[in-house]
């Protein structure tokens, strides 16, 4: 893989303030460039955007490719917010976009629902790794998706109420979210459901229908980036069931695989075939090639800031085994720093965990 051409595309601009002429909203896409104009409406499939440059047209932007939308009207507590999620600072982040909400001078309901939208998602990210919040966060999301069905974030929100029903093992109401997250119109959303399932029945300790899955999702033919991404996470399912099946050799395989084959700015993908690299090596009980993986993470890959954490975590413990206790503590200190609300920073407080 040439990491001289990776590219981080960030998803996080600043609001955009209403200008003289009307509306002026910014659509910032996940893997193209942001779009200004008129948002002139929003569906749960799309947004349509009027734009004058660099002609006058209107442009239909499939949702599942949308990572924010900078409103006018939209209070800067908005952006701050944003970027505290993306931080996992997650309290300052529910308590920025409720910030947001109350300061709000728009009247777009759209714009409305995307702040409680990032309300509900962020408490969600808090109960994924505290399981105390999962039923507040059950409630908020819940009541995103029934009230907003028409939402370009709608597909989004079943997919958090599917991962909370999974961490509340509740796996039925999980997997009849899932099979509707599989209705959306777009294929690496119908694969990504698949995907779900896996790790599901994976929870589940369904191993072989959980590898069933993942193949069925491995043997499409991405078209597209976004497909091709989705395979890949899929392959990464697989060798986490190796993993856990202590077939190291075998998932060194596919992760390699991963790694050769993924674009460079899969940031995503790519991250967490290294963490699952290092965590094969360690495994192995080979120490030193394992903090090199983690270390990719730590170098490369630290925009994906749940598996930075991770990475950190690991990084912490072996820098000690071998023998750079000061490193060890430089990792400990970033990650106490960068991610205090994470579940690797509180189990720094607990006995080191081996898997």
């Amino acid at each position: 893989m040439r990491f001289r051409n990776l590219v981080i595309p960030s998803i996080l601009v600043a609001a955009v303030a209403a200008s003289p002429a009307g509306a002026n909203e910014t659509v910032n896409r996940k893997r193209d460039k942001a779009l200004s104009g008129e948002v002139t409406g929003v569906s749960k499939t799309e947004v349509t955007l009027k734009v004058t440059s660099p002609k006058a047209d209107t442009l239909k932007i499939p949702a599942n490719e949308i990572s924010s939308i900078a409103w006018t009207g939209e209070s800067p507590d908005a952006n701050v917010a944003r970027k505290d999620e993306e931080g996992l600072k997650f309290q300052k982040a529910v308590d920025g976009y409720q910030k947001s909400l109350a300061a709000s001078k728009s009247n777009d309901k759209a714009a409305k629902a995307d702040l409680e939208f990032g309300i509900a998602r962020t408490t969600a990210k808090m109960a994924l790794s505290d399981s105390s919040k999962l039923d507040d966060a059950i409630k908020k999301v819940e009541e995103f998706r029934t009230k907003n069905g028409d939402h370009y974030r709608f597909y989004e929100a079943v997919n958090y109420l599917g991962l909370l029903y999974a961490a509340k093992k509740d796996f039925i109401k999980a997997k009849v979210t899932f099979d509707q997250l599989g209705k959306a119109p777009w294929k690496e959303t119908q694969m990504a459901s698949r995907v779900a399932s896996g790790k599901l029945l994976m929870v589940e300790n369904k191993l072989d229908e959980s590898v069933a899955e993942y193949d069925a999702v491995i043997a499409i033919k991405p078209e597209g980036a976004l497909e091709e991404s989705v395979r890949q996470e899929a392959v990464l399912g697989k060798s986490r069931i190796m993993i856990v099946q202590k077939k190291f050799d075998d998932a060194l395989k596919l992760l390699d695989e991963v790694i050769k084959s993924a674009p460079d700015d899969d940031v995503k993908v790519n991250a967490e075939a290294f963490l699952r690299k290092g965590d094969c090596l360690r495994e192995q009980g080979n120490d030193k090639d394992a903090v090199m993986a983690y270390l990719a993470v730590d170098v490369l890959f630290r925009s994906e800031k749940a598996v930075h954490a991770e990475a950190l975590y690991r990084l912490a413990q072996l820098w000690d085994k071998v023998g750079q206790k000061a490193r060890g503590e430089e990792a400990r200190e970033l990650l106490r720093s960068e991610y205090e609300s994470s579940e690797w920073a509180r189990q720094l407080k607990a006995p080191a965990a081996g898997g």
